[in-house]
């Protein structure tokens, strides 16, 4: 093996976390609907969800390491006219953890502790283990007993039967992110996994703004050596040529796009590793997060500040303003 494709190896790795938080924000609805229909029809959903990313900070932050995982919490208002916290709580691993449910439990006690508010925990287990779907912590010693039950989506079991002909966006990136896993270390087959994902696409009855939207999504999720990308990227636009269908418009470009907003961020993060010392997990998934006017402003205010308390407040400012 060459030293170049040595290298190429490395550029596999994927963002699940950025892919999943993505896709959560812009359809929650979607998510919620299919992975968790029950919570679905008590949302009145002509109420847009409010993103709780500061009150998540605060508690998230005190949990240590984390393993694999994505957090949203989202304020959302009930059927009934009563405003309510959701936390979706997405595990991404390939082994047994015994402390999961523990874990859950203390995430939705510290919301509450911290917040003072009641929270609906909703777990969606993207790991590779079949069967394995823990729903319960429960203490127990005499006659004192704790017990904190939540729903729980298992993707692996559910594309193994009941989703195993859906094409729906929430399906579709959960199938992604099975496969991303499964071909971890395997750039060919990640390579023919995305490959039948994404040309097939176009035989499922979506515009070219889903397929886009889509599209964009298992890219981001199923990251390919540079080989192997500009392969991919050849045969989308001979299909796209051959079947006049300009629904990914010049991926080149589009790829291009991608690289240079995930590179500027990068820098951002760097200057501020420099500035504030290194950046907790939920700090840099809040810098991600921002869109490139806001990541551009914080790059200049980034000069003043002196600890990192003052990127907490410039954060919390943004997420103010924009509320």
């Amino acid at each position: 093996m060459t030293d170049e494709v040595t290298a190429l190896d490395q550029d596999q790795d994927s963002d699940y976390d950025g892919a999943w938080k993505e896709a959560l924000r812009r359809f929650l609805l979607e998510f919620l609907a299919k992975y968790f229909p029950l919570v679905y029809v008590a949302i009145d959903w002509t109420y847009e969800p409010e993103w709780c990313d500061k009150e998540l900070s605060q508690v998230i932050g005190q949990a240590g390491k984390r393993n694999r995982q994505v957090d949203v919490l989202a304020k959302v208002r009930l059927q009934s006219g009563q405003e309510q916290w959701i936390l979706v709580h997405l595990e991404i691993q390939s082994s047994y953890d015994e402390a999961f449910a523990s874990r859950i439990s203390r995430y939705n006690a510290g919301i509450y502790w911290i917040c003072q508010r009641r929270v609906l925990t909703l777990a969606v287990l993207a790991d590779l283990r079949r069967g394995w779907a823990p729903d319960e912590d429960l203490f127990r010693v005499g006659p004192f007993e704790y017990r904190l039950k939540f729903p729980v989506c298992k993707l692996i079991d559910r594309l193994d039967s009941d989703w195993r002909d859906d094409t729906s966006l929430p399906v579709l990136v959960a199938r992604a992110q099975i496969e991303a896993l499964r071909t971890a270390g395997d750039p060919e087959g990640r390579y023919r996994a995305k490959r039948n994902l994404v040309l097939g696409l176009y035989e499922l009855g979506y515009n070219g703004d889903q397929i886009r939207d889509i599209f964009g999504l298992l890219d981001w999720m199923m990251h390919l050596r540079v080989d192997l990308e500009r392969q991919l990227t050849r045969e989308i636009v001979d299909f796209e040529e051959a079947r006049k269908m300009p629904y990914i418009t010049s991926v080149e470009r589009f790829a291009e796009a991608r690289g240079e907003a995930r590179g500027r961020t990068s820098v951002v993060l760097s200057l501020l590793a420099e500035v504030c010392g290194t950046l907790p997990q939920d700090d840099e998934d809040r810098v991600y997060g921002l869109p490139a006017a806001a990541l551009e402003k914080l790059a200049k205010a980034l000069l003043r500040f002196q600890s990192l308390d003052d990127l907490h407040d410039w954060l919390d400012r943004h997420a103010a303003s924009d509320a």
